[in-house]
């Protein structure tokens, strides 16, 4: 839970700055009415190159940040399946973080493209790719490798997949309902089933729990 708090904490500020940057350098203009209804004012602002040239080094930094997190997060859940013992400190560790944002790209493109064509091809297609991150850091692979390994094992067990994929939104939903809060809780119970229904899928092995 202190992982999920300061990483998203972490997403929030850089989110602000981000935002705060491209207003700084976006030229506002005011605007100043009065009739016999009363007086009212408005603001507007529009993005100038600087603003756009802001916008997409933030993306990128946005892009590698959200990598370092995921890539992080599901190592420390990976040791818990390994029977590892781990601490708050193993849960900020990232790796393979450039393969992660690769995976990344290929994923969101591929979704993004499927929502496009009618919906239904991008929920599928994050249905059949749910596995690529977990994959790529449990296995040490490459990008591409990760998303074939995540396509092959979820078409061999679709009907797990979808209900790996179900709990998982269901999960994250009902923690965003719950003023944001509950997210403190539903993304590591969400992240622990992940990985627990990857090991199980894929022939992996879960250490059992201990007292």
């Amino acid at each position: 839970m202190v992982a999920t708090l300061v990483y998203g904490l972490i997403t929030v500020v850089l989110q602000v700055i981000i935002n705060l940057l491209e207003a700084a350098v976006s030229p506002g203009v005011s605007s100043y009415t009065s009739d016999s209804s009363g007086f009212s004012y408005g603001w507007s602002s529009s993005m100038g190159l600087s603003g756009i040239l802001i916008s997409i080094v933030g993306w990128f930094v946005s892009l590698i940040v959200g990598a370092a997190i995921q890539s992080a997060y599901l190592s420390g859940v990976l040791d818990i399946a390994n029977g590892q013992q781990v601490s708050v400190g193993s849960f900020f560790r990232p790796r393979n973080i450039g393969q992660v944002v690769v995976a990344g790209l290929i994923v969101g493109i591929i979704t993004t493209i499927g929502l496009f064509l009618c919906v239904i091809p991008g929920l599928l297609a994050s249905i059949m790719l749910i596995f690529t991150v977990v994959a790529l850091l449990d296995r040490n692979l490459s990008a591409a490798d990760a998303v074939k390994t995540s396509f092959d094992t979820t078409k061999a067990n679709f009907g797990n997949a979808f209900l790996t994929w179900l709990v998982m939104v269901a999960t994250v939903l009902v923690g965003a309902l719950l003023c944001g809060v509950g997210l403190l809780v539903a993304v590591p119970v969400a992240t622990l089933f992940l990985v627990y229904a990857w090991r199980r899928i894929s022939g992996g092995q879960v250490a059992p729990l201990t007292p």
